[in-house]
């Protein structure tokens, strides 16, 4: 080989490796950062024709229970099969829930009411529960109690058979999401009035939780009890220890909030968002995997499945998917 040739080879090397060291550098950066996106989900249901507002899976992980803006509820099977669709609210449905020991279930409804229903698909109570709409439903964690929450801005306590006990006035704007505590002694409430508050569960607010810019659309304890999770319209998400001191703030979504959840073991935290998208991160507060691409969507559902393998997220296109989480 000449000189010259040989020159020509070295330059051209050197350029072409110029030109491919900062793609290979990408890839490998993308394939190990938390703004990677998963492919495609492991699977999907289908069924619904508008936005997906509430998921909720049974504790033995046999069914799977949406609500939707179609004004519908449906009951799923493992597999995917609708064996139940619930037509009984004349707006949205707005949230479900299973009771801990698989027996039961609630639809609740943008007219206003609650309903409570055999895991067979007979009704045994509707239950008129707010003045505008009902926002968030949820069982108390022994199953004796149900805690409603929404646009008449309180919270309510119920017996599991629908008897109201107790309400909670404080906020001035919609409850969007009330939790009990892993004990059942406290509650939490998310509200868009740009907080989200501490109740025992006599009915004394314990503290305020202040630092969110826009409302607070997700409230939840960690499973251990020690922390509470928050989301919001702002766009983050902040834990906070039980002093009402916020710890950790989660930054990373375009767009607004809509659910937040601790992982079974407290492991993960996983975040739904108008962006489109669903985020996993860790309990430290780093970005693990993002679900989906980004689309500017009316809602989005997340939620972790009972055995903790996905991440169960609604879509811009009225799906419910299935995404795998890393292992």
């Amino acid at each position: 080989m000449t000189v010259e040739r040989k020159t020509h080879t070295l330059a051209f090397n050197s350029n072409f490796m110029k030109k491919i060291l900062p793609i290979i550098f990408l890839i490998l950066f993308l394939q190990n950062s938390g703004i990677s996106q998963s492919a495609k989900p492991d699977k999907n249901f289908t069924g619904h024709k508008e936005p997906i507002l509430g998921i909720a899976q049974s504790p033995d992980g046999k069914y799977i229970l949406s609500g939707s803006d179609d004004n519908l509820a449906f009951l799923w099977n493992e597999n995917g099969a609708i064996i139940d669709t619930i037509a009984v609210h004349e707006k949205s449905v707005n949230d479900v829930a299973f009771s801990p020991d698989n027996t039961r279930f609630i639809t609740a409804g943008g007219e206003g009411s609650f309903v409570i229903w055999n895991i067979n698909g007979t009704k045994i109570k509707t239950v008129p529960a707010d003045k505008v709409y009902v926002k968030t439903v949820t069982y108390s964690n022994d199953g004796k109690y149900i805690l409603s929450g929404g646009g008449d801005n309180t919270a309510k306590l119920w017996t599991a058979n629908g008897k109201l006990i107790r309400v909670f006035k404080g906020h001035t704007c919609t409850i969007y999401q009330a939790s009990f505590s892993p004990d059942d002694k406290s509650i939490v409430l998310a509200s868009c009035d740009n907080t989200a508050s501490v109740w025992d569960i006599n009915g004394k607010r314990k503290m305020q939780l202040k630092k969110h810019t826009s409302g607070v659309s997700a409230a939840r304890f960690s499973p251990d009890g020690k922390k509470i999770l928050t989301a919001s319209f702002d766009k983050t998400a902040i834990v906070w220890d039980l002093n009402g001191k916020p710890i950790l703030r989660l930054t990373g979504h375009t767009d607004e909030i809509n659910q937040a959840e601790y992982s079974k073991d407290g492991t993960y935290i996983l975040t739904g968002s108008e962006d489109g998208t669903a985020k996993l991160w860790n309990n430290k507060g780093s970005l693990i995997k993002t679900f989906g691409e980004e689309h500017t969507v009316e809602y989005t559902a997340a939620i972790f499945s009972r055995d903790g393998l996905y991440a169960i997220v609604s879509s811009k296109d009225f799906m419910i998917n299935f995404w795998a989480l890393p292992k």
